[in-house]
């Protein structure tokens, strides 16, 4: 009778450092695609387990908040479609995967300190503020977003500090949600204009127009549907339009803004 081989744990491939950060880019790229998320995710989590065996501890982080964006934009792309036309079960699903990825990120970050780039953890906090946010914790999210713009409001290159804004934008949310109306809409104005005025605005719509353009139309479409929702229509009716006007790459094109562009097309049902 044959001897039957016994298998060892087959170990994972090394992938050269430059390749990982590559499909991380790609991923990035390919997570903004309408109905992308259940293939990205496996891919994510698969290419994550290399960069953990690999120590590639800031490409780990970063594949965690990938993950948690894809599952976020489950949820976004099923409530773009209303009620009656959303996918229900995968509705769901978004906010499970969001809940798995923010808290193995949280948990990742907390064994490996030492391990990961200042910028790296201070933008975790956008994370854990965004779950916050959805679980309606929003006096939680504003504290979380403050403490990551510590070390972005620290930085003197616009280059290093272009993430204020988003937490920025955050921040007003935060603060719309918690009742704080005019605190909220001062501070929407201002990050408003600094997307157009700041030298940090400036550089990313330079270098980046596309994260730009989610960015500052993701405070628009955030806080118009708050104003919507207290009869404040009109308000919302200029950011719904200036938010139109730039989901558009320079080129013309804006079949790359199909995420956002749901979210405009659902806000437009609920105005009056």
């Amino acid at each position: 009778m044959a001897r039957k081989e016994i298998s060892s744990p087959k170990e994972l491939e090394i992938i050269p450092r430059e390749l990982i950060i590559s499909k991380v880019q790609e991923i990035a790229i390919e997570r903004e695609k309408v109905g992308t998320s259940e293939v990205l995710i496996p891919q994510i989590r698969n290419l994550r387990e290399k960069a953990i065996n690999q120590k590639e501890h800031d490409i780990v982080i970063q594949l965690f908040q990938e993950e948690y964006l894809s599952a976020q934009h489950m949820s976004m792309e099923e409530r773009s479609k209303g009620l009656i036309n959303s996918n229900k079960l995968r509705a769901a699903y978004g906010p499970v995967f969001m809940n798995i990825s923010v808290t193995g990120m949280q948990q990742y970050q907390e064994e490996h300190q030492a391990d990961i780039s200042p910028g790296i953890k201070a933008r975790n906090f956008r994370f854990m503020g965004r779950f916050a946010d959805h679980q309606h914790q929003y006096k939680k999210s504003e504290k979380l977003y403050r403490q990551g713009l510590e070390y972005f409001d620290s930085q003197t290159e616009p280059e290093n500090r272009y993430h204020r804004l988003e937490l920025l934008g955050f921040i007003s949310f935060s603060l719309l949600k918690q009742g704080k109306k005019s605190e909220g809409l001062k501070l929407m104005d201002q990050v408003l204009k600094d997307y157009d005025e700041s030298p940090e605005g400036q550089w990313l719509k330079e270098k980046d127009y596309y994260t730009w353009a989610v960015w500052k139309s993701g405070v628009e479409i955030r806080n118009s549907e708050y104003l919507i929702k207290r009869n404040a229509s009109p308000r919302a009716k200029e950011l719904i339009s200036d938010a139109e006007k730039i989901l558009v790459m320079p080129d013309g094109n804006n079949e790359k803004f199909g995420i956002r562009i749901g979210e405009l097309d659902r806000l437009k049902t609920l105005i009056h």
